[in-house]
């Protein structure tokens, strides 16, 4: 009988022959040392090493190959053999192996592979003997089998289970990854089998890291599962938390499906690319990068025998915390052991307090500085206020000691209430977020601050940027007017500072959605700035920018068309190509077309916009970025879904990555992307989508901020298109409420969430109730936009289609040529919404029985849908299966089969 207390199941004399040979015995210069033919040292199937018989390859891995081998003494059995590849440091390895011998024998767990031998082959190549096991990989075996989230989770712990034993002897695994997982069924029982444990502690960091790249740079190890300790190749110190992380990707592969860096990104460059993804870039939480898999996310719920909303909410809930928190970048912040890591994912099952609560003060001021750069930019500009006033204060100051008491003040405000808000011992548990950082700097100002009115309202307006820039526009414009009140008295309207905090003033009242003061004061920047500088001065051209922008919110598409023209040429004229106003109004303009339905105009032009800012500005400047985005939605709204998804996808990507993933522009790409997935039909993934930007908008920027309500319009909305009214409802109304309150019942954005209220009342047959709130946004439409603005042409389209139901014809009729009209003189006559009113008066027609009338409209609309949205598009569809039925009611058989054989190769 084989030594069971020996790992290696052949006699120590053996092996300490073997390393004798190696290391210890002389050799005379003269005597070579002995060599194999190639024959005998190429492993092949059928051939021999010591007394195993190699069967057949296994698998080939970065270390070696695997045979499936017979073992022919001292028993007969079938065993799997490892041959490590040519270069390694064979008497190193073997000796290395000699020293763990003693500890690897003391390892015993059901859940884990033994190791039966080892060797050198007779080419001088180290090889292990393995417990040959029958089964498919962890991830394999879950998608095979369909396991539900929890069925995965109780295997997972398995593994935790048998990893912590062998940390408990001193050994790590250092390859954590689903191939070295196998997974058996015993007893209808899931046995899973850790294999390779041991060996790769055995080989040592030499090995670890010489096979991770040949000479010629491939990746052979597997960097989507190394800690960032590992990818750090000058770092020694690898310790069991190490493999904690890996486990940590492993459960974010069984959860998502997905790796949390992905894999073409990571292995696209070079071993110092790999280095910096691992160590420096944080991974997308599961839930985000389920929802960004597309299409692929079905497939995933579907292998884990569930809905994609319902594996999202799992996700979205304290889940995701455990993946997230074993991965940390600083070891000291994932779980202590394995043992822990074990025991949060039995809370999480039983329904305990999770370990990997909401992070420390310390970890969400990393992240915070991390993933807001953008942002923080704020209460950069806030410091750096602070620091210029000391400055400042000198201009102002006549005594010496009066302005060292203001140098004190100001310093004095500065230590105490913005650099103290940053202050993790100060701030205790609370979240550090800009808002917080702000409000500590505002309320400072207020009490704290001695410095000159001029200095004060300075900080006031960088205040009321940083506030505008996360949406908060009440206090933005609090501490605007402030600044410009102040400006105004000591330096005058016409002076740049005014200028300056008139201009933001005039954008946050846009943002508002109160178009005539807003055009009011940006208008005035404009008239001043032309006057005093002219019209080819830089921030002139801002003005102008800014009118060309208000204008098109207004509906006033010829006047912001002139403004963005006029604007763009003297930007052509007088400044460089590259300056980025040129790619700005080139946006502007774009938009504007884009609203007039001018869909071929402004793809052109986004695109000419794109051309000059990626070269200059680079892929992640927040011009480029706005001009993907509008590229993104012009593709929409042409029906181009794939080229707009691909945008969307690439926009959001870009924004997460240069200003975070919670900041409002990335927030607002994720709706947009909701919306896209909305309009394919694709209605799980937009509802996880919208359902996420919703709970991250809430938190982020509260209830009352544009993407918060947008994001409930758009789910309402959903569940509107979905018959789901008792969903919709409450979110329609709840959107439109918190919007009337914010900005004011004749709001644009208030108007739009009343108009698709009507539309869930007609719905449900409430025709009363549709008919009051359709009348009450058309009268307030008619009086702030006019009466051939695109939102008070698509209401009156709508209460058409009401009229329609309540068989009240002659005034739909009335209506519906009353809009068609607007729309064909406002947008044109291939512009969707035209189309969309052709389609639905040629419906009533075809209810009156007036078929002649009812068919060219039909017709008309038919073919300008399927030249501009395409043959596929649901809008498409749905004239092609009105004109069927119009034919057969018509009773023309011959034209119903000739479109109903179109309708069925859609």
């Amino acid at each position: 009988m084989a030594d069971d207390t020996s790992i290696f199941r052949s006699k120590p004399e053996q092996v300490n022959r073997l390393i004798q040979y190696v290391f210890e015995e002389p050799r005379a210069e003269n005597i070579p040392p002995p060599v194999a033919s190639v024959d005998t040292i190429a492993e092949k199937p059928g051939g021999r090493i010591d007394h195993y018989v190699l069967q057949r390859v296994l698998g080939e891995g970065g270390m070696g190959i695997v045979y499936l081998a017979e073992q022919e003494e001292p028993v007969r059995r079938s065993v799997a053999l490892k041959v490590i590849k040519p270069g390694m440091d064979s008497g190193r390895v073997i000796k290395r192996f000699k020293t763990e011998q003693q500890t690897l024998a003391l390892m015993e767990h059901p859940y884990i592979a033994r190791v039966y031998d080892a060797g050198l082959t007779l080419g001088m190549r180290p090889y292990f003997v393995m417990e040959y096991v029958k089964g498919l990989p962890i991830t394999e075996h879950c998608d095979q089998h369909k396991l539900t989230v929890k069925e995965r989770l109780n295997l997972f712990l398995q593994v935790c289970h048998a990893v912590h034993h062998a940390h408990q002897k001193g050994i790590i695994h250092r390859d954590i990854k689903p191939s070295n997982i196998l997974v058996s069924t015993e007893d209808d029982q899931a046995v899973p089998k850790i294999i390779d444990f041991g060996v790769a502690k055995a080989t040592g960091k030499t090995l670890a890291q010489e096979t991770l790249f040949t000479e010629q740079g491939q990746v052979f190890g597997t960097p989507e599962y190394m800690s960032p300790e590992q990818a750090d190749l000058a770092n020694e110190d690898v310790d069991t938390r190490s493999d904690i992380y890996s486990l940590g990707v492993l459960l974010y592969v069984l959860l998502t499906g997905a790796h949390p860096f992905d894999t073409k990104d990571l292995r696209q460059g070079g071993l110092e690319h790999i280095r910096q993804i691992i160590c420096g870039i944080d991974p997308k939480t599961p839930s985000t990068r389920l929802s960004n898999l597309g299409e692929e996310a079905a497939k995933v719920a579907e292998m884990r025998s569930t809905e994609i909303s319902t594996l999202a909410k799992h996700l979205r809930k304290e889940l995701e915390w455990i993946p997230l928190k074993a991965m940390r970048k600083e070891r000291t912040e994932r779980y202590r052991s394995v043992s822990e890591l074990a025991d949060d994912v039995e809370n999480y099952l039983k329904g305990a307090p999770l370990l990997a609560g909401p992070p420390g003060t310390l970890y969400r001021l990393g992240k915070f500085l991390r993933r807001n750069r953008a942002l923080v930019s704020g209460i950069s500009a806030v410091l750096l206020v602070l620091t210029i006033g000391v400055v400042g204060i000198a201009v102002f100051a006549v005594k010496a000691e009066w302005r060292r008491a203001k140098e004190q003040g100001l310093s004095d405000f500065l230590q105490n209430w913005v650099l103290a808000s940053l202050d993790p011992f100060q701030v205790g548990g609370r979240e550090i977020t800009v808002r917080s950082v702000l409000d500590s700097a505002a309320s400072g100002l207020e009490g704290g601050f001695e410095g000159t009115l001029l200095a004060k309202a300075e900080i006031q307006d960088t205040l009321g940027n940083a506030y505008w820039a996360l949406g908060l526009y009440k206090e933005a414009e609090s501490y605007l007017k402030r600044a410009q009140d102040v400006q105004q008295a000591q330096l005058g309207p016409e002076h740049p500072d005014t200028l300056k905090s008139t201009h933001m003033l005039g954008w946050v009242y846009v943002d508002q959605s109160r178009y005539s003061e807003a055009e009011q004061l940006i208008f005035q920047t404009y008239e001043i700035r032309r006057r005093l500088w002219g019209e080819k001065d830089e921030n002139t051209l801002h003005s102008m920018m800014g009118l060309a922008c208000v204008y098109g919110m207004q509906g006033h598409f010829q006047k912001a068309e002139q403004s963005a023209k006029k604007a763009l040429k003297t930007t052509r004229d007088v400044l460089p190509e590259g300056h980025w106003y040129v790619p700005a109004f080139m946006n502007i303009l774009s938009w504007n077309y884009n609203l007039q339905g001018r869909f071929q105009e402004a793809e052109r032009l986004v695109e000419q916009g794109l051309n000059i800012a990626l070269p200059v500005l680079g892929n992640k400047h927040w011009v480029t970025l706005h001009l993907k985005i509008t590229k993104a939605r012009t593709y929409s709204l042409l029906g181009c879904y794939d080229d707009a998804e691909k945008f969307l996808q690439e926009t959001l990507n870009d924004r997460s990555e240069a200003w975070g993933q919670e900041h409002p522009n990335t927030l607002e790409t994720i709706v947009e992307l909701g919306w896209l997935y909305y309009n394919q039909g694709r209605y799980e993934q937009a509802e996880i989508l919208l359902t996420e930007a919703l709970e991250a908008a809430r938190g982020i920027l509260g209830d009352s901020h544009i993407i918060t309500t947008g994001s409930m319009h758009g789910l309402g909305t959903l569940y509107l298109s979905q018959g789901q009214y008792d969903k919709a409802e409450p979110l329609l109304k709840e959107a439109l409420e918190i919007t009337t309150d914010f900005l004011g019942e004749n709001n644009l954005y208030a108007l739009y969430g009343m108009n698709t209220l009507s539309k869930l009342y007609t719905a449900q047959g409430r025709f009363v109730e549709a008919e009051k709130q359709y009348l009450d946004t058309l009268k307030a439409q008619r009086h702030i936009l006019g009466n051939e603005h695109p939102h008070t042409l698509a209401s009156i389209n709508d209460l058409a289609v009401l009229r329609t139901k309540q068989q009240q014809y002659e005034e739909a009729e009335t209506l519906f040529k009353e809009a068609l009209a607007g729309r064909e003189r406002k947008l044109g006559d291939e512009h969707p919404g035209t189309l969309e009113t052709k389609h639905n008066l040629a419906v009533l027609y075809g209810g009156q029985a007036r078929y002649n009338d009812a068919e060219q409209l039909l017709l008309e609309a038919l073919e300008g849908r399927r030249l501009k949205l395409g043959e596929t598009h649901p809008n498409t569809v749905e004239s092609l299966k009105q004109l069927v039925k119009l034919y057969e009611t018509w009773g023309k058989p011959e034209q119903t089969k000739k479109w109903q054989v179109k309708l069925q190769r859609q």
